[in-house]
């Protein structure tokens, strides 16, 4: 567990003790304006069929920022969540202090999807448990689960929400479209305890930086989706919600009928890997760093490796001196190579800012995101998502 020395609020982000995960708020108050002012209608996303956006919260799991994005225009209302431990957890919310002094207050989330499978009799138990007590859907590819989740649901006395999960070319699970998922649905829509209430997908995170090329693989891979919306209409289901895409492709979805919702995740706080195919945003976390040794002019030794940046994808990339870039990490430590101006530059004691490569890996490093505004500290925010994995 982080173990952070917990700073007066007004301290200056520059002297935060580090290695510390940092969120500038005006920056990401702005990347979530650029993505919600894409989507229009109402906040429920059911003005003239408008879609909405469902974020998905794994990507930073702290409700405070969920707060700000649930409060922005076009919101769908709730959020989506990669697994019932961190629905377990935004369901639960927080008033006043932590046990470690920590401010942390947020409303508990009363609408949430698990994108992700549960399977297990002991999750199953727990599922309907939640169920019980917010708006709670869930994504189903297999009619074993179907069966499984409509007798704890009918046993516990509960209606759960089920979403068919389709496969969109990512191969990540779902079934396949058409007549496979016409029959899984008609399985929920027979099973007691079940209600069905769509379909879901995902097409893949997309790494195409060419706009036309983007455009048109997510509308490659969702026309099958869509038919097969149709194809459910015509039997005669009620196809109330259709979720599928992410930041990578957002405005597309934004424009296609047919699609109720999008689970865009990375948006509020950004990572490299996804500003390179999205550069509208700018980058509101980062890892701020001390150097800890500068021992040759070429090289300088920073408090953050591994365990502080999860640069398993890619490296972090290091702000605001040029000629300065990281280039290897241990587990507690980062290189960061030195040419030109930037020889006679970082030295120890001097702070640095890493704006991660994926942002889901660096953040789920950390118990606490300190939040900054102008600067100045104004909060710890708990990551309530970190490790709830089951």
């Amino acid at each position: 567990m982080e173990r952070p020395i917990f700073q007066p609020i007004g301290s200056p982000a520059e002297e935060l003790d580090t290695p510390a995960l940092v969120v500038d708020l005006g920056v990401m108050e702005q990347n979530i304006a650029v993505l919600h002012g894409t989507f229009s209608g109402s906040n429920d996303g059911s003005d003239n069929g408008g879609v909405a956006v469902r974020p998905h919260v794994s990507c930073h799991g702290c409700p405070e920022i969920s707060q700000f994005q649930l409060s922005a225009a076009g919101s769908a209302g709730g959020v989506a969540v990669g697994s019932l431990a961190e629905a377990e957890a935004f369901a639960a919310g927080e008033n006043g202090s932590t046990d470690d002094g920590a401010a942390s207050s947020h409303r508990a989330m009363d609408d949430i999807l698990i994108a992700g499978r549960v399977v297990t009799p002991a999750k199953i138990n727990r599922l309907v448990a939640l169920a019980g007590r917010i708006k709670l859907s869930v994504a189903v590819d297999n009619p074993r689960n179907v069966q499984d989740l409509a007798e704890a649901a009918q046993a516990a006395g509960v209606t759960l929400g089920v979403l068919v999960d389709m496969d969109a070319g990512y191969g990540f699970g779902g079934v396949a479209p058409g007549q496979e998922t016409v029959d899984l649905a008609r399985t929920v829509l027979d099973a007691p305890g079940l209600s069905f209430g769509g379909l879901m997908t995902y097409e893949g995170p997309l790494p195409i930086t060419d706009r036309a090329e983007l455009e048109a693989e997510t509308r490659s891979r969702l026309q099958p989706v869509l038919d097969t919306r149709s194809d459910l209409e015509q039997a005669g289901f009620e196809v109330a919600t259709v979720s599928a895409g992410s930041t990578y492709n957002y405005d597309t979805i934004s424009q296609l009928s047919g699609i109720t919702e999008v689970q865009a995740g990375v948006y509020p706080l950004m990572d490299m890997e996804t500003l390179r195919i999205r550069p509208e945003f700018q980058p509101a976390a980062s890892v701020l760093a001390t150097v800890i040794s500068h021992p040759v002019a070429g090289r300088a030794v920073v408090d953050a490796g591994h365990k502080t940046t999860g640069p398993d994808f890619g490296v972090p990339v290091l702000e605001g001196f040029e000629g300065a870039f990281a280039s290897r990490f241990s587990a507690e430590h980062g290189i960061l190579d030195l040419e030109g101006p930037a020889t006679d530059r970082l030295m120890p004691n001097d702070k640095v800012h890493l704006v991660p490569y994926n942002l889901a890996l660096c953040v789920n490093q950390y118990d606490y995101i300190r939040a900054v505004r102008d600067g100045k500290l104004v909060g710890y925010w708990r990551v309530t998502g970190r490790g709830q994995l089951g």
